[in-house]
């Protein structure tokens, strides 16, 4: 399940990481977010977390609310989910 996980983490940052390039605030938080989660899989540690995952939230917001990037909001929200269960919390 993990190295699955890992896919679409990755899969998202490719998405990401050229927004948060440009400076786009809501990408540059989904991107710190990811990255921490890529980071607690690999490594097994939860050091630094970027507070709450709000993630999934923001590319609702930003990528599915207007409908031009909905399946990178799906994306986001399973990775957000699968990670919640992992580290059990809702």
């Amino acid at each position: 399940m993990e190295q699955a996980l890992l896919g679409k983490i990755d899969e998202a940052l490719a998405e990401i990481r050229p927004m948060a390039e440009k400076s786009f605030e809501p990408a540059l938080s989904i991107e710190r977010q990811l990255a921490w989660c890529r980071t607690f899989l690999l490594k097994g540690t939860g050091e630094n977390r970027p507070g709450p995952f709000s993630m999934g939230l923001i590319a609702v917001r930003e990528f599915d609310m207007y409908g031009d990037r909905p399946e990178l909001a799906a994306l986001i929200n399973e990775v957000q989910r699968a990670m919640q269960a992992i580290l059990g919390k809702p």
